[in-house]
């Protein structure tokens, strides 16, 4: 949930820091400096988080182990993700601390104090896992053992995922600049450069590679999609148009991933809605305004699921927006965006909550309580197990007891 008091200081922030000379490290600029304000406070009554209501639990959700290794992202507008690769869990947290996890176990296999203020990713690729700092460092773990393979400078801080494909790390930073690497050696292969307002939410869209494109919304409305190996523009479309005369209701941010299919691009922003773009040539085939959203979209063989502004959760047709089934029952209680296991949809909320639909029709099948602190990280799942983390550090491995689950 966006709280309305907050973000009008961020975007006043942010429209001063257009006078300020723009630097590397997001310490030196003002803009930057109110990522410490952004918070999964529950002290905010302007929109209260709906009650819990009893359910009838159909899918019951079972701990097979906890740990907590680091100190997580706390309360802080960040994007760290858990990854997972070949058997081991990896994750991170603000103060530069990098661990490796047995999946199955829990147990510590390496950890590595890089003492950099970390704030975009995990990712792996090319025996490495990857991530972004505050100040502008783009590094390369080995996943072996966490030894440095390569650390590479790029223009400005990294909020957003780095995304590995094909030999590449593409990295969008918060300034508008995409650049991408050599997996291997950190060496720049290519940039695209583009101006964004000064007047944003806070955070960036992390870019997505599809068949040999880069994707990447920004903070103006604009979806463009890139060539992979030489960062030639494919094509640009306006996905959303600034209206009305306040600020706030102008504001039309591509801070949600944008989802790739096999016929369409679905890009989400704050004020427009959710549309679908033809992936060959950037029309838009449809626009759905009431499902204006930051978070990441989801989608299945058939639909797409959307948590939008007010945490209402969305599922529509891929082909036309159709509206399969709407879910209000967990209204403002922050979730996270959601992961899909079998039959069911994941989600988590501000107080620890891990919630269970039912992915055709949106019905409220299981309930975990896991923390006594916010998730805001989507649950990951891999092998039969579901991985959450607080923002304490925390993580809760889980298993579905359901007979009818199946990993998809």
């Amino acid at each position: 949930m966006i709280r309305i008091g907050l973000l009008i200081l961020v975007m006043t922030l942010a429209g001063c820091a257009g006078m300020v000379e723009k630097t590397k490290s997001a310490g030196k600029s003002l803009e930057s400096s109110i990522i410490d304000m952004m918070s999964t406070s529950d002290d905010d009554e302007s929109a209260p988080p709906h009650a819990l209501e009893e359910i009838a639990e159909q899918v019951v959700l079972t701990p097979v182990w906890t740990q907590k290794v680091t100190e997580g992202k706390g309360r802080r507008f960040l994007k760290l993700e858990m990854v997972v690769s070949d058997g081991k869990l990896f994750v991170a947290d603000q103060e530069g601390l990098v661990v490796a996890l047995d999946q199955k176990t829990g147990e510590p296999l390496w950890e590595v104090k890089t003492e950099l203020p970390i704030s975009g990713g995990l990712e792996v690729g090319f025996e490495h896992v990857f991530f972004g700092t505050t100040d502008a460092d783009v590094v390369a773990l080995k996943l072996a053992d966490g030894d440095t393979a390569w650390t590479t400078q790029v223009s400005s801080e990294v909020l957003s995922t780095p995304r590995f494909s094909d030999g590449f790390l593409v990295v969008r930073s918060i300034d508008g600049a995409v650049n991408t690497l050599d997996a291997a050696t950190g060496e720049e292969r290519w940039s695209y450069v583009r101006d964004v307002p000064a007047l944003s939410l806070r955070g960036t869209s992390s870019p997505i590679i599809k068949s040999g494109g880069v994707i990447s919304g920004y903070a103006n409305g604009k979806l463009v999609v890139l060539r992979l190996k030489d960062g030639l523009q494919i094509w640009e479309t306006s996905v959303a148009v600034p209206r009305g005369r306040g600020a706030l209701s102008r504001m039309v941010d591509v801070d949600s991933d944008p989802l790739a299919g096999e016929r369409f691009i679905y890009a989400a922003t704050f004020n427009g809605g959710v549309v679908a773009v033809d992936v060959r040539s950037g029309e838009i085939s449809w626009r759905r305004t009431e499902m204006s959203s930051y978070k990441k979209m989801l989608a299945d063989w058939v639909s797409i699921f959307v948590v939008d502004v007010n945490n209402h959760i969305w599922s529509a047709d891929q082909n036309d927006g159709g509206i399969n089934w709407l879910q209000d029952r967990l209204e403002n209680r922050q979730l996270t965006p959601l992961t899909q296991v079998g039959d069911y949809l994941l989600t988590a909320d501000y107080e620890g909550y891990v919630h269970i639909l039912n992915v055709t029709d949106g019905a409220l099948v299981g309930r975990l309580k896991v923390s006594d602190v916010a998730i805001t990280a989507a649950p990951i799942v891999d092998d039969g197990l579901i991985y959450v983390q607080d923002i304490d550090g925390e993580i809760t491995a889980l298993r579905v007891a359901d007979q009818g689950f199946s990993e998809e």
